[in-house]
């Protein structure tokens, strides 16, 4: 039997539905905006991950077992300004360590975790995003991170999710599963023919969770990881 074909979204009431961090994640409740660690990096301190703010955690959900992680760069990057990823478990056990050296222009990064990593349901994990704006002096560097809990697709719709469309994004919001909805709405993006009615909702769940500079600037290629 055919697959059914997606039903369609609004864009102008796509509607993020914040679930309530988990009580036993505990300090660092996460930082969002980029700040430098030490040192001076001027031109990156507004870099930013683009996750909500929830009851003063920067903590989201994902369906995924490899999810996708958003960044917004303010300032074009080389590699001689080195970002590292890294992934850890609610004991502090490096979960994933990764070092991104390349070219990007400023705008929105994904970095997707590789097979290589498997996030189990229900466990939080941490990440930090950090950036050497001088890799000769690595206390010059600007960083921001955050909590990432993977939830089962147990639930209509998501269970019969077989297309990616904004209404599948549509649904993930309203579920409260911000890095899948998010991720859907990129994927859509970067098409040899751009799905507008996603880049609408793109911009309308970044400007819903105060992050305007990111939901103005564009999509840019980056980032696999390894």
């Amino acid at each position: 039997m055919a697959p059914s074909p997606p039903a369609t979204a609004n864009p102008s009431t796509v509607l993020y539905n914040a679930p309530p961090p988990p009580s036993d994640i505990g300090a660092p409740t996460g930082r969002r905006d980029g700040g430098a660690s030490r040192g001076s990096c001027p031109e990156y301190v507004d870099l930013a991950a683009l996750v909500p703010i929830t009851d003063g955690t920067v903590w989201a959900q994902t369906t995924a077992a490899q999810p996708t992680l958003w960044f917004y760069l303010p300032t074009a990057i080389t590699p001689e300004q080195p970002m590292e990823l890294v992934l850890q478990t609610a004991t502090d056990e490096m979960l994933y360590m990764k070092t991104v050296t390349t070219d990007v222009e400023a705008g929105n990064i994904a970095i997707a975790l590789p097979e290589t990593v498997t996030l189990p349901i229900g466990e939080p994990h941490y990440w930090t995003l950090a950036l050497y704006c001088d890799p000769e002096q690595p206390a010059s560097s600007v960083f921001v991170s955050g909590t990432i809990e993977r939830v089962a697709a147990d639930v209509e719709p998501l269970l019969a999710a077989t297309i990616p469309s904004p209404a599948l994004a549509q649904d993930y919001a309203s579920l409260g599963v911000w890095h899948d909805a998010l991720t859907v709405l990129g994927a859509l993006q970067q098409t040899d023919v751009p799905d507008t009615e996603a880049q609408v909702m793109w911009s309308t769940l970044l400007e819903q969770i105060g992050l305007e500079a990111a939901a103005a600037a564009p999509l840019q290629p980056c980032c696999e990881a390894k």
